[in-house]
């Protein structure tokens, strides 16, 4: 055969190898759905499917489960054009909200991206007891149970120094608005709190409480006080002051909120068989402070449990209820003079 001839052949048997290989790539599409069937055509687009991707799943299963839910319009193309950017081993397992009639690449960036991490925010007020922070925290995070959190807040489980001195974590559950992640366990969220505490106290200046030999675990104790009485912010150093007074002269302290604390009776004013009841925490009949904080304080309110304003006043009492403003005396005459103008 001529050098021709043998130039022909070999051009004939490249053209039979395409028609050959084109006939086989046509059957293979056609066999795996490149033209979408009645379902796909039916399922509208736009819509927001969530599709689990389970863990373990090869990318035929994912392709194929995708094109099911009408998310892609073809498993095969999608697999290949999954292989052709080499993220094969790249897709993440988890529950995807993804829309129907999706472009392949927008399909491949989410599953190979992971579901992002939820973030859970939980407030939790000043003024808040033990018992009303669980339950703040168990309502507003629903991966936590409030029997996970009763055994979370013993004492025993925390080594932190400042705890030495208590018996529970009253006063030390710091208030702020939280981040919490929902692989967060209850201990967790309760640890996150009290290091919290820790952060925002470990720039305080503590040297003229121990002058006066107050510790720590005092001025928290006063701060909770102040944070009970006082509603506005010009407030808390003056009442701040009439606990730091009262304490010097050994005087009762007389704030009923100890009272309600004990009794747990913070919506009802308090009956004169209660203000009776012979408890350390009635602060009418027992001078000094009372056994243990009874409430969490913010930071302004331990500030001002260390720093009262340096005035002479004994008594305090409300005067205008609307705005929670208390006025301020010396002596009891006055005090009850301004009682007496409120009634």
């Amino acid at each position: 055969m001529t050098k021709g001839g043998i130039k022909k052949a070999k051009r004939i048997s490249i053209l039979i190898l395409i028609v050959i290989s084109i006939i086989m790539l046509v059957s293979v599409l056609n066999s795996c759905k490149v033209v979408p069937d009645e379902k796909i055509e039916n399922i509208e687009k736009g819509i927001e499917v969530e599709v689990e991707i389970k863990e373990g799943m090869t990318l035929k299963e994912i392709s194929n489960l995708l094109e099911e839910e009408g998310i892609v319009n073809n498993g095969f193309l999608f697999r290949l054009y999954v292989e052709q950017e080499g993220m094969e081993k790249k897709l993440l397992p988890g529950k995807y909200k993804l829309v129907t009639g999706s472009e392949y690449n927008i399909v491949l960036e989410k599953i190979s991206a992971g579901i992002p991490e939820t973030i859970y925010k939980v407030t939790i007020p000043e003024g808040y007891v033990i018992g009303q922070t669980i339950n703040k925290i168990g309502e507003e995070l629903p991966f936590i149970e409030i029997s996970d959190l009763e055994e979370a807040i013993n004492i025993n489980n925390y080594n932190y120094e400042f705890l030495d001195d208590s018996q529970s974590l009253e006063g030390f559950l710091f208030p702020k608005t939280y981040d919490v992640s929902i692989n967060y366990t209850a201990m967790d969220i309760i640890e996150m709190m009290l290091a919290q505490y820790q952060y925002e106290v470990s720039t305080l200046d503590y040297s003229n409480a121990k002058e006066n030999s107050f510790s720590a675990y005092d001025i928290l104790i006063i701060a909770s006080m102040i944070e009970r009485e006082a509603y506005i912010q010009e407030e808390r150093e003056l009442i701040s002051a009439v606990i730091h007074n009262r304490l010097k002269i050994g005087m009762s302290l007389g704030i009923d909120a100890t009272l309600a604390y004990y009794l747990n009776k913070w919506d009802d004013p308090l009956t004169n068989s209660d203000l009776e009841i012979d408890t350390e925490y009635n602060t009418r009949l027992y001078a000094g402070l009372p056994p243990t904080p009874i409430c969490n304080p913010g930071l302004a309110s331990i500030e001002a449990a260390l720093n009262p304003a340096d005035v002479d006043y004994l008594y305090f009492v409300i005067t205008d209820e609307e705005n929670h403003i208390h006025s301020f005396s010396n002596s009891f005459e006055e005090h009850e003079q301004l009682q007496n103008n409120t009634d």
